[in-house]
């Protein structure tokens, strides 16, 4: 008898569910390089560049060809979440740094597309042309814990158990169930079926860049803001089956 992998209930019920569960501990957070002598003021900027779609975007944009700014990912702002992504690969959050800024500046929202932007540019120095494409598993592995349950509060650590009843999940009328020999059909599924998309960024309409009290999702992201002498964004992540 095969074993199964467990996949948490979450991941595919139903069309656009979410395969990473999202909240404040899956902000990334970026450092915004401006030119020496260049400043900005926060409010000023964030009022300007507030619309009701595509804010993000065009704020990094703005950024970008308006004040010569580089954008580099620093951190994750959940220090739990970076150490389960940590255990799973030392260099998964700085990967999903990348990929989440590629949505943003391409303007792509499949992982798939974003994963092959970055591997094109290869910034981690795989010699991918030699190795075979790193990112591409590296993404996929991600993703598979992710269908298995990682989330900000539960670290998944690919443990499977043959005495466990198989998790049997129905997507587009199907019955579906993966053993651990169809480990490369699961990847692949979930490499072609996801994408990024962006929640609400929890802004008070009447003052961009600070958080609306009411706000039912207090991601509060998406604005640029200055700590200790230096410039941030936040960008959520989340990925949803498409």
């Amino acid at each position: 008898m095969s074993q199964t992998i467990e996949l948490s209930k979450k991941s595919y019920l139903g069309k656009n569910s979410t395969l990473l569960k999202t909240g404040p501990g899956t902000n990334l957070i970026y450092e915004i390089i401006l030119p020496e002598g260049v400043n900005i003021d926060c409010d000023d900027f964030n009022r300007k560049t507030f619309s009701e779609k595509g804010r993000i975007k065009l704020r990094l944009e703005t950024l970008v060809n308006n004040y010569g700014a580089r954008i580099e990912f620093r951190k994750a702002q959940s220090y739990r979440f970076f150490l389960y992504l940590r255990v799973m690969d030392g260099e998964m959050t700085q990967l999903l740094g990348n990929l989440l800024l590629i949505k943003y500046i391409k303007g792509y929202d499949d992982l798939k597309r974003c994963t092959e932007e970055l591997a094109s540019k290869d910034p981690f120095d795989y010699d991918i042309a030699t190795y075979g494409n790193v990112y591409e598993h590296k993404v996929k592995r991600f993703l598979q814990s992710c269908a298995q349950g990682l989330t900000i509060e539960k670290l998944c650590l690919d443990i499977y158990d043959a005495t466990e009843d198989p998790i049997i999940v129905e997507y587009d009328g199907d019955i579906v169930c993966y053993s651990i020999y169809q480990l490369d059909k699961l990847r692949n599924f979930l490499f072609n079926n996801t994408k990024f998309v962006t929640a609400s960024t929890g802004e008070d309409k009447e003052h961009p860049g600070h958080p609306r009290p009411d706000s039912k999702q207090k991601f509060f992201y998406g604005w640029l803001y200055k700590e200790d002498g230096h410039y941030y964004i936040k960008i959520n992540l989340q990925i949803k089956i498409k």
